[in-house]
This record gives structure tokens, C-alpha cells and sequence, in this order.
């Protein structure tokens, strides 16, 4: 197949939904697809670059979120979509809903993402998980988009559901974004300083909520000997830093590399993730392929529940006192992480991208087939 993806941003590489983009462009790639990619920011092979697409005050709000939107230009589309067989749409903004409009005017196939769950918006806006506001959110975004697409990607249960609950009336395929065959078990670096080193990953921003990870290493039994690290970025850098200033040590904050995370997971004993609003976590997926124990918060908005496999391995969200209690149980009982170790890097290694792209294919053979019978019945 040909395949068109359509994407705002692919400039910023800590943004989950492009690194999902390449991700799964690569994979396809390999599997013997063509894909193209139109977005702003587009680079290398089969690339396409689109302006950015400046609202006022919008513009300066998303690009503090490391966002951009994309401007649509029709002679790019031309170019870009010739010969395709379908065009794959990742976010409901000018740019796919252009390229909606272009597919249906030339008869070409489009199926679409949710990657942008509704609640990101609200919390990174200060209003938290305002329900009435998020229900907005998603009537806009099914007016804007996905009212006319027949097949929506959907990178897990908990967003299929809140779909269904919103009135979404497509065909919805729940296919992890995967993670690279690269995170998997190997050898472990020792460290030398003594210290239990523990990691979580995601955007520093109030959703993701790290500051319930630091209060609990403040209770921990163990806290003049935990080495927490913080792997991401974002516009909360300096409130988490003044969060956890009084710990024994502080966290280290930093974006680390493929390369450098993997062997940094690979060394920590237990992941900890505490957001409350998350489509699906890849980081926590990431983590467990690379044998580390996670301590997930247990949110209705947040996804990465679903990786819990025993009850050590879950707590309320936002509640440190449980978290604290769960770290130190499970260092407590080492022999309970090798027990439990293995299935959770079998969990992990479930959803390697190579295996959810050959899902998504299947998706969009589907679209293909139902989409060209509609066009060819219009």
C-alpha cells in the first residue's frame, strides 16, 4: 500500500503522537509499504513540509506545550497524495480536516487517530478535568473530523469507551502505538553510588502529576536512599524542581535519548507513573519490556491501569501514602520482582510495533474496501 500520513507537528520529537507517527512509518516501511507524511516540521524520506499555522493566543499556548499547528496548503496535498491508497489523519485540526476534504473530493480512503485525549487540554489550561469542558472537547472534535470517518485508530479501551460514551459512530480498532523492539531485557549498568534508583517518564506537565511520586519518596521508609528519575520535559520543570528540593536527593530531570533511557530502565528496579489523564502510556509499555516492576495510578481518564497485573502494582491516583506504601513493598520483597519480572516484560513485548502496525494495516484494508464502496455507490 501507499499510505499518506497526515500530522500537525513532527518538529518536536517529545511529543508523543509524532514520535507514534515515525514509529509506525518506520515499521511500515520495512513491511514493504510506501508511506508519505505531510505535516509541519516534515523531514527525510517521503516528507512533505506544510508552514505553521498561527492562531492568535491559541499559537502561543500550544507552542509553550512544545505543539504547532499545521497550515493546509492544497498544492502540497497534489503532491504529496498522488497515487495513494489511503490517507491517515492523526489529529482533527485544520490541517486533517483539509486533507479529509481533499480524499473525499478525489475518492481517496481516510481513516483518522484520537490521539489528543480531551482532558490534556483542559489540565494543561489550568481548568483540571472539568467533565463539562472535556464533553465539549469531544462533540468539537467529532464535528470537526471524525463525524465522517468511517474507521478510527484508537490506541486503547479506556479512549474507545469514552468514544462510544460521546456518540462517536465509527468502526474503532484499539491498536497500541507500540513500542520499538529495542525495549526489551539486557544487560543492567551497576550503579555505584549506592543509591535505589528508581524512574518515571512523561511530559512534566500537571497531568502527569509528579508531584504524588515525590511526596511519596518523601514517606518512604527508604527516602535517604531513593535516586528518582524524572525523564521528560515541559512547562512544570521548575515547580517539580522546587517540589522536591527538600528530598535527600533530588530528582534528576532530564530527556535522555532511546539509547540512554533503555539502559537507564533496564538498571531501575520499579517505573512509576502517576498521571490521571493518559490515552495509553507508551512509557509505561516501554518500561516493562525492559524488565522494570511498575507502580501505576489508577485514574478513570488515564489508560495504563490495564498493565497492572497484581495489586502491588496499582494505586489510587494522587494518593502518596499508597504509593509510598507499594514502593516500599516491593523492595521489600525482591523476590516478589523476580517472580513477577518476566510477565510484565511479556506484557511489554505483547505490543512491539511490528506486531501493531500489522493490526493497523488490517484497519486500513478494511477502510479501504468500505470507503471505495461508498464512493463508488455516491
Amino acid at each position: 500500500m501507499k499510505i499518506a500520513f497526515v500530522m500537525d507537528d513532527m518538529s518536536e520529537h517529545s511529543n508523543g503522537t509524532s514520535t507514534t507517527a515515525e514509529r509506525y512509518a518506520e515499521s511500515l516501511r520495512q513491511q514493504g509499504h510506501e508511506v508519505v507524511c505531510v505535516a509541519f516540521g516534515a523531514t527525510g524520506p517521503g516528507s512533505f513540509d506544510v508552514p505553521e499555522h498561527c492562531i492568535p493566543l491559541v499559537t502561543h499556548v500550544a507552542e509553550g506545550l512544545d505543539f504547532h499547528f499545521a497550515q493546509p496548503e492544497t498544492a502540497v496535498f497534489d503532491e504529496a497524495f498522488q497515487g495513494v491508497d489511503v490517507i491517515h489523519i492523526f489529529l482533527p485540526f485544520a490541517l486533517g480536516q483539509a486533507a479529509r476534504d481533499w480524499g473525499r473530493a478525489h475518492k481517496v480512503p481516510v481513516t483518522a487517530a484520537f490521539h489528543l485525549q480531551p482532558e490534556n487540554v483542559t489540565y494543561n489550561a489550568g481548568l483540571g478535568a472539568a467533565p463539562l469542558v472535556c464533553d465539549g472537547i469531544y462533540d468539537l472534535f467529532k464535528q470537526w473530523l471524525y463525524d465522517d470517518i468511517r474507521h478510527i485508530h484508537c490506541p486503547s479501551q479506556m479512549i474507545a469507551r469514552q468514544l462510544r460514551k460521546h456518540g462517536y459512530r465509527a468502526q474503532l480498532h484499539v491498536i497500541s502505538n507500540g513500542v520499538p523492539k529495542a525495549f526489551c531485557p539486557g544487560p543492567a549498568r551497576a550503579f555505584d553510588d549506592g543509591l535505589i534508583h528508581l524512574v518515571t517518564v512523561g511530559r512534566l506537565s500537571p497531568e502527569k502529576d509528579q508531584a504524588t511520586i515525590i511526596r511519596a519518596i518523601a514517606r518512604s521508609k527508604y527516602s535517604d536512599r531513593l535516586q528518582l528519575h524524572i525523564c521528560g520535559e515541559g512547562p512544570l520543570r521548575s515547580q517539580i524542581e522546587w517540589e522536591s528540593a527538600h528530598l535527600p536527593h533530588c530528582p534528576l530531570i532530564e530527556y535522555r535519548s532511546q539509547e540512554d533511557l533503555i539502559a537507564l530502565e533496564r538498571a531501575c528496579p520499579l517505573y512509576i507513573h502517576a498521571s490521571v489523564a493518559d490515552i495509553e502510556a507508551i512509557s509505561v509499555i516501554e518500561a516493562l519490556a525492559c524488565g522494570c516492576i511498575p507502580i501505576v495510578a489508577e485514574a478513570e481518564m488515564s489508560a495504563p491501569a490495564q498493565f497492572a497485573l497484581c495489586p502491588e502494582s496499582l494505586f489510587p491516583a494522587g494518593d502518596d501514602g499508597r504509593l509510598a506504601q507499594l514502593i516500599d513493598w516491593w523492595l521489600d520483597h525482591p523476590e516478589a520482582q523476580e517472580q513477577w519480572r518476566p510477565r510484565y516484560v511479556e506484557e511489554g513485548m505483547d505490543d512491539h510495533v511490528d506486531k501493531c502496525t500489522e493490526r493497523f494495516t488490517a484497519m486500513l484494508e478494511q477502510a479501504i474496501t468500505d470507503d471505495c464502496a461508498a464512493y463508488g455507490g455516491a
